[in-house]
């Protein structure tokens, strides 16, 4: 059995409201070589996109990227901000319990760096992290990256005492604001930037908390989910849909299969850390499972402040839930994404 001690969910990013960007956008999409009736349908989707009080992290240059150079350095430069706010959080908190990291596991979806982000988190803790230690990154996961990292931490063997989990999302360095495609103004609206990280260890009295990591539970629909969620191309990689008419559709229909199967896991538990794809998407689901409207609460709370962050999303919305969970409850984890993936998880505080 593994057990996370602490959650670090440093905030990073300069703060972006929908009210903000709505004259920005509408001048933007004024100026794409589009018909009138097609633009006026971009406008009325994106208007859409940012109804609602919502904010989203992002770095401070997101709407000005042009070139593959710009967005690739903006995404480096948010890793490296990040990888320094969460070395100062977890860097005392391991000093303070006098472990090491056998292991620093690390996810992204929203860029590429060689050396990785574990490779830059282990530099910055130095003598925390064992030089015999294993460094890995995990890309092109999507929204699921933070349960595979997870579920691999789960199954690494005994001699992996004190693991690292580590995501960072830099969507911002995605923005694509010359394509008049839908699929590219969602990524622009929907998106916020993150980190998170998670101390996982097999003693469940070694740090400050004991979360059990009592299961997670893979549904994979690569043979007909495949190209739902992927990557679009212009001057750099931005978020694309397969099909905007049915990918809400599909997702439900998706996430309702597998949370059917693992049913008797979650059905008496009513805290959820649910990935934010969406607040309509998440009403959705909970009425079509039967989730009380309270459980989502969580998760809407978190896309209202911070947007759909990918992999970091879950990690932060399961310290919040966390905090208010009393011994002896579990939180069920729900997370989905690009593949097409679902992943449930169920984790339960100890003490």
């Amino acid at each position: 059995m593994r057990y996370i001690h602490q959650i670090f969910a440093p905030v990073i990013g300069q703060r972006w409201e929908n009210r903000e960007l709505l004259p920005d956008f509408q001048e933007r999409i004024a100026r794409l070589e589009m018909d009138e009736d097609a633009r006026g349908r971009l406008w009325d989707f994106v208007r859409f996109q940012l109804v609602g009080e919502r904010a989203r992290r992002s770095t401070s240059e997101w709407t000005e990227l042009r070139t593959f150079g710009d967005h690739a350095r903006a995404f480096e430069a948010g890793v490296e901000l990040a990888a320094d706010a969460l070395a100062e959080q977890i860097a005392p908190a391991a000093e303070a319990a006098g472990v090491c990291f056998d292991a620093v596991l690390a996810t992204t979806a929203t860029g590429n760096l060689m050396p990785g982000i574990s490779y830059r988190l282990a530099q910055r803790l130095g003598g925390l992290v064992r030089p015999d230690s294993l460094l890995l990154d995990l890309a092109n996961v999507g929204c699921t990256g933070s349960s595979k990292a997870l579920n691999l931490a789960r199954s690494l063997d005994g001699s992996f005492r004190n693991i690292l989990v580590a995501a960072i999302e830099i969507p911002s360095s995605l923005a694509e604001f010359e394509s008049p495609d839908l699929d590219a103004w969602q990524g622009n609206c929907t998106f916020g930037d993150g980190a998170a990280a998670l101390w996982l260890s097999s003693d469940p009295e070694q740090g400050p908390g004991a979360l059990a990591l009592e299961e997670i539970s893979y549904r994979q629909r690569s043979d007909a989910g495949l190209d739902l969620i992927r990557w679009g191309y212009h001057s750099y990689y931005r978020f694309a849909l397969r099909d905007e008419k049915t990918f809400d559709q599909d997702v439900r229909q998706y996430v309702v299969d597998a949370l059917s199967e693992t049913e008797a896991g979650w059905k008496e538990e009513p805290r959820w850390a649910i990935h934010p794809a969406g607040i309509v998407l998440l009403v959705r689901l909970s009425r079509k499972l039967g989730i009380p409207q309270a459980a989502i609460q969580p998760s809407a709370a978190h896309y209202r402040e911070f947007s759909n962050q990918s992999s970091v999303s879950l990690v932060q919305i399961l310290n919040t839930v966390a905090e208010e969970t009393p011994a002896g409850s579990a939180v069920n984890l729900l997370t989905m994404g690009a593949g097409f993936n679902v992943i449930y998880g169920r984790v339960r505080k100890t003490r």
